[in-house]
């Protein structure tokens, strides 16, 4: 007696059909990964940013990030409280976050209070910038002091993809044995954190 073949052939069919659009399905998904702009990561604590050139109208009209570094300069008694729009403005037009240089500027010179003097003349360096040895790099004001370190940071490292502050701290300072990248995070959220007091005592 004749056994009948058994029916596998639509079966086989059905699976080989399903596994191929299994795979078809795989590959569009990979294509579409793949070909997706990729997101740019900052590894920058707080901000992300701004687009070069952007000047926010914030900034103009009154900017938190202002405020907060200027009313932090004035609860320590910097001298260079009141230039917060400043510090922000150029950290706009460079796209670095809005803290770096203040938070430089407590850190190398307890913000404006330990410059160094050449002569008797101030030198409005408040971020030892070019200072090393006896060379000290000299400022006509605090304000081309911030445009100059603002620039710098920009074209040293942010534009570099450098970010990490004890990654710069080998280049800016490379005597320190950390302490210095510790200094800009606790400066960092000394800015950053900042909350006006609501009832502020007289």
């Amino acid at each position: 007696m004749k056994i009948p073949p058994r029916p596998l052939l639509l079966p086989t069919i059905w699976a080989s059909s399903a596994l191929f659009s299994l795979l078809i399905v795989l590959a569009l998904v990979l294509i579409d990964f793949n070909t997706k702009t990729p997101t740019r990561k900052y590894a920058l604590y707080s901000s992300k940013p701004l687009v070069l050139g952007e000047m926010t109208a914030a900034t103009q009209s009154g900017d938190s990030r202002a405020a907060k570094i200027d009313e932090v300069f004035e609860t320590y008694k910097c001298p260079i409280a009141g230039l917060g729009k400043k510090f922000v403005e150029e950290a706009d037009k460079y796209g670095i976050p809005y803290w770096v240089v203040p938070a430089i500027a407590f850190q190398e010179s307890s913000c404006g209070k330990q410059t160094p003097e050449v002569g008797g003349v101030e030198s409005h360096n408040a971020w030892g910038w070019a200072v090393y040895g006896d060379n000290v790099k000299m400022f006509d004001s605090w304000e081309q002091g911030i445009e100059v370190v603002s620039k710098y940071m920009y074209d040293r490292f942010f534009s570099q993809g450098v970010s990490d502050f004890c990654e710069i701290m080998k280049i800016y300072t490379p005597p320190s044995n950390g302490s210095w990248c510790q200094g800009i995070d606790f400066f960092r959220d000394e800015i950053h954190e900042y909350v006006t007091p609501k009832n502020p005592v007289n």
